[in-house]
């Protein structure tokens, strides 16, 4: 199972990535740009195929990919004074610039000048210093070929066929397609998604039942009232579920009263319970604290804005006692817990809670309580048109949000808490596990994630290009390319750096 779940992961990772490269590379061809390489992936190259100008790649580690475009970053792959081997056609222009010694050539010197840009179509050229000392200028063909050694080769950049000779509108739409493209993806399969599974309705009519609730509900059931209140809708539904504060609620479902256990989240405390056990029993850890253990049994809690050395414990025995305390304590900023383990009392050491008004704005409750169910649906022919622009635009204010609280005080998030690629092959299992719809919602929504993420103003990134391009537009004057590749290559490895790191957390936190 395992092994299928990293399978489909890197096959979504891989497709989501493939369609963002895709962008950038239709359009660059598009404008004519010379595509030196098209890879899906980085680092040691463990597949390569050449077809004409382009070798189109497969590398080791499946974090991103990238289209070399000519003129972007290269410069010259010759200098003067550098002694390089040349290779002739019957009319003495150069077919072939050999930079290694074990390839063969048809002429040998030292350069002395050259022009392998051709700006406004001028002639290509190498002058080369022969054994005899005498300077013989040669032509270059405009699709010569840098050779390094077998197999390796490279087109010359001439002028028209360079990135950076294009219009600022063709190298906008180049640098902006590939994020474009993740957003055209995760529409088409918010809208396929749509138009299958219907529109919500907010009817108090049970739409489906998850395998753990099946003994006790059944679609079509229709929830007339929560512990006692009568409700009418499946928003009244939700919020007397939500006043529980308890592990159990009863709905009345055709004069008859049923008791369901609730599955219970406490986000901010990283708590999940075991359904159907009315004990204190963790059923699951997440989050902050990595001391907490599955199947701990909590007898103490104290929720605190201080650093305290010496703990009164809150005494609780149920799950309504902790859920009041822990929903009447949100904005507290650390958490002390006291549990039972193994028979023996253990205290778990402080660790910060994530406040109720910081899961708001990542648009998620503080507790969450699962019946098990879900609305009805029914098929609208409208719903798939504008549902995948709110699920869209949702996600976007959930990222929008997300940089806030990473950047702002107090909010109790921070680069320890994003996911990367083994943080995201969680949720991608997880997801697998929720059924069908929900795994290519969740698809579309890390597709929505890296086109996003991809527009940020940052140098390595699309966005970070882009406002190279916006200065280039108002001033009429290009970057610095020196500076432009010194930057994006600074912060390219300052984000390699913070992938490593925020990886190594994922690895602590699945291994807690």
């Amino acid at each position: 199972m395992v092994i299928l779940e990293i399978l489909i992961f890197l096959i979504v990772l891989g497709a989501i990535i493939l369609i963002h490269e895709f962008g950038h590379f239709y359009f660059a061809r598009k404008a004519g740009i010379l595509c030196h390489e098209f890879s899906m992936g980085m680092g040691p190259a463990i597949y390569q195929k050449r077809k004409g100008e382009i070798v189109y790649s497969v590398r080791a580690i499946p974090l991103g990919g990238y289209v070399s475009m000519a003129g972007e970053e290269m410069g010259d792959m010759i200098k003067k004074g550098q002694t390089i081997g040349l290779r002739v056609n019957e009319h003495n222009a150069v077919t072939d610039i050999i930079l290694h010694d074990s390839l063969e050539y048809d002429i040998i010197g030292k350069v002395i000048d050259f022009d392998l840009y051709g700006e406004n179509f001028k002639e290509l050229f190498i002058s080369i210093e022969g054994n005899s000392g005498e300077t013989i200028i040669y032509k270059v063909l405009r699709d010569a070929k840098y050779r390094f050694k077998k197999n390796q080769e490279i087109w010359v950049t001439p002028a028209e066929k360079s990135y950076e000779s294009k219009t600022i509108w063709q190298r906008f739409l180049v640098v902006f397609a590939g994020p474009a493209t993740n957003f055209i993806l995760a529409f088409l399969i918010l809208f396929v998604v749509a138009f299958f599974i219907g529109k919500p309705s907010n009817k108090n009519v049970v739409g489906a039942v998850s395998e753990k609730y099946q003994d006790v509900l059944k679609k079509g059931d229709v929830i007339s009232k929560v512990n006692g209140v009568s409700v009418d809708s499946w928003q009244a539904i939700g919020k007397e579920i939500y006043k529980v504060h308890d592990d159990q609620v009863i709905f009345t479902i055709n004069n008859e009263d049923k008791v369901i256990d609730l599955e219970v989240i406490i986000q901010g405390i990283g708590i999940r319970n075991q359904k159907g056990v009315h004990e204190l029993i963790v059923g699951e850890q997440f989050g902050r604290t990595k001391d907490l253990k599955e199947n701990d049994k909590i007898i103490g809690i104290l929720m605190s804005d201080d650093e305290l050395e010496s703990v009164n414990y809150e005494s609780v025995s149920t799950w309504m006692e902790l859920l009041t305390y822990a929903a009447n304590n949100n904005t507290k900023q650390y958490v002390y817990l006291n549990v039972i383990r193994n028979g023996e009392e253990t205290k778990i050491s402080r660790y910060e809670n994530i406040p109720e008004k910081t899961l708001i704005e990542l648009d998620s409750d503080y507790i969450i309580y699962s019946a098990g169910i879900s609305q009805s649906r029914s098929f609208n022919i409208l719903y798939p048109l504008y549902y995948p622009f709110q699920k869209m635009g949702s996600d976007i204010m959930s990222m929008l949000n997300t940089i806030g609280l990473l950047i702002g005080p107090k909010t109790g998030v921070g680069v320890g808490d994003l996911a990367g690629p083994i943080g995201i092959f969680s949720l991608v299992s997880s997801a697998l596990k929720s059924g069908v719809a929900n795994f290519f919602i969740f698809v579309a929504f890390l597709s929505v994630n890296i086109g996003f993420l991809n527009l940020l103003p940052i140098p390595a990134l699309d966005g970070g290009r882009l406002v190279f391009l916006g200065y280039e537009a108002i001033t009429k004057k290009k970057v610095n390319k020196k500076v432009e590749n010194t930057v994006i290559n600074i912060t390219f490895i300052l984000l390699l750096i913070l992938i490593v790191f925020v990886s190594y957390n994922d690895i602590l936190r699945l291994f807690s």
